[in-house]
Parts: structure tokens; C-alpha cells; sequence
């Protein structure tokens, strides 16, 4: 008992001044008001938790600070999106990266072949600029003059709407002449993106399994683009609770695949070299952005439109109620709560248990938390560590993305909004201990907190004692406090309230 106190003594202090600050800040509030402004604070908390669990869990296992974080965040809310209020945009787009996929798993093989051919670092570095060359322009010629823009009304699409279909999309034929180039494109692109050395020691799909993989997602690629204007219809029909529901389910696949990408072709290649790492997703970061500003444009998307479950013009008194009455709001205590709130929040605690059993009870789990102590070991053992990473990688930014389509109804949509929560994420692994998954879910867990009762005491003000008048303070010094909490935390234990020492 003693060695736990000992051993756990800044984070039991950190805790009991917690409780105290807490009890000092409530204590001249009424109930409805402190319980309302904590589950603001469990709101961010949860959409912060959605990204910072996933950038946790990618350091603790391969060491990697993931600075494209936000990009996934962002293309996750725009996926999701267009999904709900767009389907012409995914039934013109999803064909184009279906056939290229499906490319890409081919030449995997045709690899195996070509690189054994090329003998000496020169060689290799020449036949890799030539791939490169030759896939750009293949990709350009591809994709030149599609029309992304006119794709992009997002306040047009509507059921009952005008549905400018037509006028949007590109003739059949121009678009099948367009995924034969991308066909193309896609061979010298999975040449380049495999191995170039010891290609008998990588492990490959037999090729008939690669084969029935990459058919089935070229098959699937053709006939979304043959019953786009049905199936846009077909969509924009649904209610919106389900349509909800697969911008999630589509959100979530969108940024799994989008983290497969990243750590395939940009991390994968670079493992032991951490700035390389670094540098590189700091980069993808500022392109990402970049290229989702010119594919949807810099302006701000209006929120998305709630589901029906959460839209009803009425306040419920209770949970019981609003599972018939189905109000946008919820009575807590006299006061009005947005019951999607309360939906974000049960998402994140959903989150945290879910991860949490998948770490501590499956498999998987357990080589993950292996690997965050002894990755060589667990290399020695036999397992795939590279398959392992990819997969942590996928689930990492799936998270991330999940949080943009949730986030969606809740803030809009718009290309800065993955900045500023990649920040938050960053700053709570910092707090609860780079690495540690529980210490994230703390650390979001006080910023979260930290912002929504900074937001009420700037907005309401402070009265100090002896002085008669109300403090005001500006909205910068809310947002100021969670770096504030940063630096007392890692004043007192530079590794994070769960962090070890190295």
C-alpha cells in the first residue's frame, strides 16, 4: 500500500487538487447551472478523446507523432457529409479510387518481377523517378478537368430539391475513359510502392486471392458508376436517421483507408528514422489541407443537418420521454441540454470502453500493449509487427475520422476544424502521458472541462473577493487555459500524469 501511494503520489496530488479547484469553482453555482456546464465540458471531452486515442495509441506503438491527424479528421467530416446531403459526389468519386486500388493490389505482383531486374542503388533510384513521372502523368491526364467543384453542392442536394444531376456530372463514356487511365496510373504506382529490396522475404496475398480482392473492388467501383442516378435518388429517399448512420459507417471506412495510405506509402518506408516521420506527415498535414480546400472549397459548410431522433422542436423532461418525443433538447435540472450532445457523449464513453476491452481482452490487444513494451520481442515471437502497425494505424485514424462526422451537425464542416482539435489531441496525450490510452481519455477529460467552465467564467465574469465589481476576461484566455494546464502538469511530472519514464 505504501509503494502504490509512493509511486502514484503526483497523481493522487494532482487529483486532490483537482477536487478542491472543483468544489471551490461549484460551490457559489447553482446545481442546473455546474451540471450543465460539465456536460459542455464532456462534449468536447468526447470529441476530443476521438482523435487523441487514436494519436495515443499510434505513439504508443510505433513511436510515430502523427501530425496528419487533423486531415483525417477533416476528410472523415466531409465524407460523411457529402454522404448525408451529397451522394452525386461519392457515386462520381468512389469508382476513381475503387479501379486505382484495385490497380495498385495487382501490380504488387508485377513488383516481384520488376525489381529483381534492377541491379545497384542507381538503377533503383532512376527506375523509381521514372515510376513516378510516368504515374503523375498518367494521373493527370486522368483526373484533368473533372468536375469536383460542380459535385460539391452541398446545398443543393435535398430531397424535394432541385437535384442538378445532369448538369454536374460527366457523360458515361468521359468517365470510363478516365477510370481506364487511372487503371494505368495505378501499375506504376503499386510498383513503386512496394519493396525494392528482398521482395522473397516480404510477405504477399497469393495471387489469386489478390486477384478475387481487386476484381470484387473494380466490380463495385463499375457499377456505382452505373446506378449513380439511381442510387443518388435512392439515398436522398432514406430518412435521415439512417442516412446518419452510413455517413458514420462511411466517415469512419474513409479515414481507416486514409491511414492505411499514410502509413503504407509515407511512414512504412521510414520506421527508425522518427524526423523523416515527422517531417513528412507535417507536410501531408499542410497538403492535405491545401488539397481538400481546392477539391471543396475554403468556405465554411453550414452544420449538418441533425438526424430526426434528435430533431424534434420540443424540450423532453427525461431520457424515458425522449425515446418517444425524439426533442432536440432535454430538461437537466430546469435547464434545456441538447440531447445530440448527449449523443457525442455516449459515443465517446462507447469509445473508451470498446478500445479498452479490444486492448485488454483480445488478441490484437495484447500484441499492442506487447508491442508498446518490447516491440522486438514481440517481432521475435513471430508476428507480424508491420501488419500489426498498419492495423493500429487504420483503427488510430478511423477514430479520428469518426469524430469529424460526429462533429459535423455539431460545428459545420470546414477545412480549418481539424487544426484546432489535432491541437487539443496533442496537448491532451501531452497532459495524460504520451502513449498511455487511459491517460488520454484523462487528459481530454480536464480540457474538455478546463474549456467549458473558462468559457462560462469568461462570458459570466469572476467576482473576486473585496471587489464589487464582475471580471470579464476575452475568449483567447479560456481557450489559453488548457495550455496553461500543460505546463503546470508538466512542471510537476514532465512524462504526463500516466506517463513513464524513459
Amino acid at each position: 500500500m505504501t509503494s502504490i501511494l509512493k509511486n502514484n503520489r503526483s497523481i493522487l496530488i494532482a487529483v486532490a487538487l483537482t477536487v478542491l479547484i472543483f468544489a471551490g469553482i461549484v460551490q457559489s453555482m447553482e446545481p442546473r447551472v455546474w451540471v450543465s456546464i460539465m456536460l459542455s465540458g464532456a462534449t468536447l471531452a468526447s470529441l476530443y478523446f476521438l482523435v487523441a486515442s487514436g494519436l495515443s495509441l499510434i505513439f504508443g506503438l510505433m513511436d510515430v507523432l502523427n501530425f496528419a491527424h487533423g486531415v483525417l479528421f477533416v476528410l472523415g467530416a466531409y465524407v460523411g457529409l457529402a454522404t448525408f446531403m451529397n451522394p452525386r459526389l461519392l457515386f462520381n468519386t468512389l469508382p476513381i479510387f475503387f479501379i486505382l486500388i484495385a490497380a495498385i493490389m495487382l501490380s504488387q505482383h508485377l513488383a516481384r518481377l520488376f525489381w529483381p531486374r534492377i541491379h545497384g542503388q542507381r538503377a533503383i533510384r532512376l527506375a523509381s523517378i521514372a515510376l513516378m513521372l510516368l504515374a503523375a502523368a498518367l494521373l493527370f491526364f486522368a483526373l484533368r478537368g473533372f468536375p469536383i467543384r460542380a459535385l460539391n453542392a452541398f446545398n443543393i442536394t435535398a430531397v424535394g430539391g432541385a437535384v442538378l444531376t445532369a448538369d454536374a456530372q460527366e457523360p458515361m463514356a468521359m468517365m470510363f475513359r478516365r477510370l481506364a487511365l487511372l487503371a494505368l496510373a495505378g501499375i506504376p504506382l503499386g510498383i513503386l510502392l512496394s519493396p525494392k529490396e528482398r521482395q522473397d522475404e516480404v510477405p504477399l496475398r497469393p495471387f489469386t486471392q489478390t486477384l478475387l480482392i481487386a476484381g470484387l473492388a473494380a466490380v463495385i467501383g463499375i457499377v456505382l458508376l452505373l446506378v449513380r442516378d439511381a442510387g443518388e435518388q435512392w439515398l436522398l429517399g432514406l430518412s435521415t436517421d439512417i442516412r446518419f448512420i452510413l455517413a458514420l459507417i462511411m466517415g469512419t471506412i474513409a479515414g481507416a483507408l486514409g491511414g492505411v495510405g499514410i502509413e503504407t506509402a509515407l511512414i512504412r518506408p521510414f520506421y527508425g528514422n522518427p524526423v523523416t516521420q515527422l517531417v513528412l506527415t507535417l507536410g501531408l498535414s499542410i497538403a492535405g489541407i491545401d488539397l481538400i480546400e481546392a477539391m471543396f472549397g475554403e468556405e465554411a459548410n453550414p452544420p449538418m443537418p441533425t438526424p430526426s431522433m434528435f430533431g424534434g422542436n420540443c424540450r423532453s423532461d427525461s431520457l424515458t420521454a425522449w425515446l418517444s418525443e425524439h426533442c432536440q433538447s432535454i430538461d437537466v435540472l430546469g435547464r434545456a441540454f441538447p440531447t445530440y450532445r448527449l449523443f457525442i457523449i455516449v459515443v465517446g464513453v462507447l469509445v473508451f470502453i470498446g478500445v479498452g476491452l479490444m486492448l485488454r481482452r483480445t488478441r490484437l490487444g495484447m500484441i499492442i500493449r506487447a508491442g508498446v513494451q518490447d516491440s522486438e520481442m514481440v517481432q521475435a515471437l513471430g508476428i507480424n509487427v508491420r501488419r500489426v502497425f498498419t492495423l493500429v494505424f487504420a483503427l488510430g485514424s478511423a477514430l479520428a475520422a469518426m469524430g469529424g462526422v460526429i462533429a459535423a451537425p455539431y460545428l459545420g464542416v470546414f477545412p480549418g476544424m481539424g487544426a484546432i482539435y489535432q491541437l487539443q489531441a496533442f496537448i491532451a496525450v501531452v497532459i495524460g502521458g504520451m502513449g498511455s490510452f487511459i491517460g488520454a481519455a484523462v487528459g481530454t477529460i480536464i480540457l474538455g472541462m478546463a474549456r467549458a467552465f473558462g468559457d462560462h467564467f469568461v462570458a459570466a465574469g469572476i467576482t473576486l473577493p473585496f471587489i464589487d465589481t464582475v471580471i470579464k476576461g476575452s475568449p483567447a484566455i479560456a481557450r489559453a487555459s488548457t495550455v496553461l494546464i500543460m505546463a503546470i502538469v508538466l512542471l510537476v511530472k514532465p512524462s504526463g500524469i500516466f506517463g513513464k519514464k524513459e
